[in-house]
């Protein structure tokens, strides 16, 4: 499998993805949590995310219907990952904390209405 790893800022949360799941489609998100948390996220199967290390230090956050699970670095205070409110089959990743990975002009972000998603 070829993968790309993430950490939080202190690195003690690390992660793995398969590389071809972080297509060109993105999203960020208009709920009020995600709004202040202001990060592209992707959307992928739970199959294609792998924590490799640092659940110790991981936190989570529930809230509204508390299905979502938001889950930050305990020590830094980064937000890695959440478990999907409207897809619990699935994972959201901070793309941003995917090592050497940025977005392109050409990838697409799209606003999603945070009362029907995450």
């Amino acid at each position: 499998m070829n993968s790309v790893i993430g950490y939080c800022h202190c690195q003690k949360v690390k992660f793995k993805v398969k590389a071809d799941s972080l297509s060109k489609n993105f999203y960020k998100c208009d709920c009020s949590l995600c709004k202040k948390k202001s990060i592209t996220m992707k959307f992928l199967s739970k199959e294609d995310f792998n924590l490799v290390y640092g659940e110790d230090f991981l936190i989570s956050y529930k809230w509204n219907k508390k299905i979502a699970q938001h889950f930050f670095c305990k020590i830094c205070g980064v937000y890695t990952h959440h478990i999907r409110r409207r897809d619990p089959s699935q994972i959201s990743i901070n793309v941003e904390c995917i090592e050497d990975f940025s977005i392109s002009e050409d990838d697409v972000i799209e606003l999603v209405n945070g009362s029907t998603h995450d």
